[in-house]
């Protein structure tokens, strides 16, 4: 699982309500995020190293390399989200617009809203079931 960290939150003055938040997200080599949402955020994303494979919605599946963007709408389902290495670590840079409330009273781990079916699966198969 890529580590996430929070690298700049800044409240955007000329957008009462809403900031502007920076996640910095490492990907070891063969790893992936589980499919997510962004808590209606608008996501602007730079693959700082390395190359990763992306599929969002019901969209198609692509590889973006270093210099790479791509865009998440508010709402957008990030479905595919991995390391498209093996054997070298991915980096990726996503800049999102958010309201404030939301990165304030729940951090990182609201900003990256995890699928309910994908986090019932884990428990299940942690669980034997």
């Amino acid at each position: 699982m890529p580590d996430v960290n929070i690298v700049f939150n800044n409240k955007l003055p000329n957008c009462p309500g809403k900031s502007a938040v920076g996640l910095l997200v490492d990907f070891p080599p063969n790893s992936s995020t589980p499919p997510h949402t962004h808590a209606g955020a608008s996501v602007s994303v730079v693959v700082l190293k390395g190359t990763v494979l992306n599929k969002m919605n019901d969209g198609p599946t692509y590889v973006i390399p270093t210099g790479g963007t791509f865009f998440e709408a508010p709402g957008c389902h990030h479905v595919t989200s991995d390391n498209f290495s093996t054997t070298e670590p991915a980096q990726i840079l996503a800049t999102m617009v958010v309201d404030t409330k939301i990165v304030e009273e729940g951090g990182v781990a609201a900003l990256v809203v995890i699928d309910p079916e994908y986090v019932e699966a884990m428990k299940a198969q942690g669980s034997g079931k």
